[in-house]
């Protein structure tokens, strides 16, 4: 790497800070190219040539976020014990909290990703994915060991229990229900869901 790179990288770098700065002080709506600039203290032209727009920029901020909670998400796996639903609900509920730390920023994105069909609004949900793998795994388990029925689609199962989640996510945003509220919701969910893939 050259220098010139290792400076570009290091510009890169404090804009997409100051992005995640300004998105968490202003909202995604509220935040600006201008403001990001400011906080950065670079021009708005070095702003975009970090990201080509601002949903980029909160994509990238999005990215360092899923990989913690896939990281945090691997290591409760680990150390998880009890049935399919007991395990899902643990691993749900984890990551409810994780999200709701930064609600704004995940629900900024997941709502955009809805109304725009923006390939960059796509890598929200292909980041998602990732961060459900530990999901797809104890499903897969369960499958095995026979606690679930054997001709189960374990990643329509997974799709299903990704819109039970966002819809605990989207209460809770709302603050319709609190954590402990939306941790009772999920579990309800998960064994309406799971009792069609009960062996």
């Amino acid at each position: 790497m050259t220098r010139r790179d290792m400076r570009r990288e290091a510009t890169k770098a404090t804009v997409i800070e100051a992005a995640r700065e300004v998105f968490l002080q202003r909202g995604y709506d509220g935040a600006t190219i201008k403001l990001i600039a400011d906080e950065a203290s670079v021009s708005p032209g070095t702003v975009l040539n970090a990201a080509p727009s601002k949903a980029a920029l909160l994509i990238q901020i999005l990215q360092e976020e899923y990989e913690t909670i896939r990281d945090t998400l691997d290591r409760l796996e680990q150390a998880l014990s009890g049935d399919v639903p007991d395990r899902l609900v643990a691993l749900l509920q984890a990551m409810l909290e994780a999200q709701s730390q930064h609600s704004e920023l995940f629900s900024a994105a997941i709502g955009h990703s809805w109304l725009w069909s923006d390939p960059v609004y796509e890598e929200t949900f292909e980041q998602m994915n990732l961060a459900w793998a530990p999901v797809v795994r104890i499903l897969e388990q369960g499958k095995e060991a026979g606690e679930l029925a054997a001709d189960s689609d374990v990643h329509e199962v997974c799709a299903a229990l990704q819109e039970v989640y966002l819809g605990a996510f989207r209460r809770i945003r709302r603050e319709e229900i609190d954590m402990s509220g939306a941790g009772a919701l999920l579990r309800r969910r998960v064994n309406v869901l799971l009792k069609g893939c009960l062996a």
